[in-house]
């Protein structure tokens, strides 16, 4: 009888040692596994942060040193690419992402952006007409793959199951979003034409044209203090003579301008400088508001921005610029916090639309 107990109990030992040994060669697996899903992770979320840095650095570079109100394609590009190598993954720094400037239309969510086959978001092309609902953006995409940031990246493990490496990848969209519920505070150079408006004018236009389609045309004549009227500005500068306002003209205003500035209005009507605002047909620009009862020959302070459209100027004796206001204007380079009257600046308003 206990010859037979013996024997059970030596059968049953080595049963117990073939279970243990499998079950720890599960455990090693299982913990080793885990290792691996860990450093996929842990490149995933590295991926997507260097994205979304990129993305909003781009994003906001679009909005400095914009030239003729138009994103700064080239300065969003550098600005996220040199960001984006700032950022580590898997133990090195980021070498190669892919970047494209272009506008995002805010009716879209990540799922309806159109995309291409590999997944990635397509934004609308350079050269699409912005709407308050189509607005400058940035996206970046960055890959752990073959022949981009040393990858794929390798297992140590997982390569028993036959998974020997993967290839993650990330990506993020920021937009530039005007600021709608301000108008503009500050505008950097080159921005400006420079005729200063009266206030009553621009809030009657606004208040019962604003929404007329197509906008309503109107002549801003030489009649210094009636609604419609205004005067040529040499801006900062205390400048009387045609040569500097032709310049300015051309060129808008020379340095950065903001709400509270004191311009210089003109003396006279310079019926010459109505032949060369023609030049600027087709084109808007921003003008300074001024009070109604404005001095020529004296200075008078900035009280906000409207932006024009230019549609006809003629000298001589019924000298005229005509053109109109333009409402949802967004001055890519300007600032926003100034009274609204129709346009908004951009800057600081960046976010991830990812």
């Amino acid at each position: 009888m206990l010859g037979k107990m013996r024997h059970l109990l030596k059968e049953q030992h080595g049963a117990v040692s073939t279970t243990a040994a499998v079950c720890l060669v599960a455990f090693l697996g299982a913990t080793a596994l885990t290792l691996d899903i860990g450093h996929l992770v842990t490149a995933k979320g590295e991926l997507q942060r260097g994205a979304d840095a990129g993305a909003l650095a781009g994003a906001r570079a679009l909005c400095i040193n914009a030239v003729d109100n138009i994103p700064n394609w080239g300065g969003g590009t550098n600005a996220a690419s040199n960001t984006v190598t700032k950022n580590n993954l898997d133990g090195a720094l980021i070498s190669d992402s892919s970047i494209q400037p272009g506008f995002w239309n805010l009716t879209w969510n990540w799922d309806t952006a159109p995309k291409g086959a590999d997944g990635t978001v397509n934004l609308l092309p350079q050269n699409t007409v912005p709407t308050p609902l189509i607005v400058p953006a940035v996206r970046v995409r960055i890959d752990k793959k073959t022949g981009a940031n040393r990858g794929p990246l390798k297992y140590s493990f997982a390569s028993i199951l036959g998974i020997a490496n993967s290839s993650p990848a990330a990506q993020a969209v920021a937009a530039a979003l005007p600021d709608k519920t301000k108008g503009i505070k500050s505008v950097p150079a080159n921005n400006c034409f420079p005729f200063a408006t009266p206030i009553s004018w621009v809030q009657n236009w606004m208040q019962n044209h604003y929404n007329d389609d197509p906008p309503m045309s109107f002549r801003i004549g030489s009649d210094y203090h009636s609604p419609d009227g205004g005067q040529w500005t040499s801006f900062l500068t205390d400048a009387n003579n045609v040569p500097t306002i032709r310049e300015l003209i051309a060129d808008g205003n020379p340095t950065p301008l903001k709400v509270g500035d004191q311009i210089w209005i003109e003396p006279g009507t310079k019926t010459t400088l109505y032949e060369d605002m023609a030049t600027q047909k087709g084109k808007t620009g921003l003008l300074p508001i001024v009070a109604d009862n404005f001095d020529t020959h004296d200075d008078t302070p900035i009280l906000a921005f409207v932006a024009f459209y230019v549609e006809d100027a003629e000298g001589g004796s019924g000298k005229f610029i005509q053109g109109h206001f333009v409402k949802d204007y967004v001055d890519y380079d300007a600032t926003s916090g100034g009274s609204s009257f129709g346009a908004s600046g951009m800057s600081p308003n960046i976010k991830l639309v990812r």
